[in-house]
């Protein structure tokens, strides 16, 4: 069973997110476009993941410009989110379902989050099987009910996230850590990565025995 991350690990979120950055300078000037990010700070802190939504109503409310959330909303919805995959995520995905079943495994609000999966195609790359929660590493009774199996490859891009899923059951993970985003830094934390790889599309070169942990 193949449980595959989505920001900076199958879609470049940092790029994403300097493009709407840029956007929003344009769109909203400099003095708002600061208060949007300070917003979106506030309210990842007060709900602990990124909620691009509520980040809307609280500008809106602040500064009730006309029609600003229904342009901030059409922009951001309509983002062109397959242009953000990274090269080789969709190549990596049909590779791993050649060995079993993949699923999407993500943080996220639960609005903007499945709605990004959905359009860059990674929803329907595999074939529907997505989770999104707040916290994931806190979720794995879920998906284990969910998706029962006797092992699990975890591929996602922040060390800390696999660090905890090894030390909740390491005998049934295998855990892959892609070296993509700003969070890509194996040293800081123990247990190490099973598995690093510069790139997703790196992990079509590694074998079932690597993935599984048998070599």
């Amino acid at each position: 069973m193949f449980l595959l991350d989505v920001d900076n690990t199958l879609l470049n979120n940092d790029r994403l997110k300097q493009d709407v950055a840029q956007h929003l300078q344009e769109l909203l000037g400099a003095d708002r476009s600061t208060r949007f990010w300070q917003l979106y700070e506030e309210v990842r802190t007060e709900r602990e993941f990124v909620d691009y939504p509520l980040t809307i109503e609280r500008l809106d409310q602040e500064y009730a410009r006309e029609g600003l959330r229904e342009t901030l909303r059409s922009y951001l919805f309509n983002l062109p989110f397959a242009g953000y995959l990274y090269p080789g995520a969709l190549e990596a995905i049909r590779y791993l379902k050649s060995f079993g079943l993949v699923a999407i495994l993500s943080d996220g609000d639960p609005v903007f989050q499945p709605l990004k999966i959905r359009k860059c195609g990674l929803e329907s790359a595999v074939d529907g099987h997505v989770m999104i929660f707040v916290h994931k590493e806190h979720e794995l009774p879920s998906v284990f009910t969910r998706y029962p199996a006797d092992h699990y490859v975890v591929v996602d891009d922040k060390p800390r996230i696999l660090s905890a899923l090894e030390r909740f059951c390491p005998t049934e993970f295998t855990t892959v850590l892609v070296m993509q985003g700003k969070y890509a830094t194996p040293d800081d934390y123990s247990p190490r990565p099973d598995d690093i790889v510069p790139s997703i599309a790196d992990v079509c070169g590694l074998s079932l025995d690597q993935l599984t942990g048998v070599a």
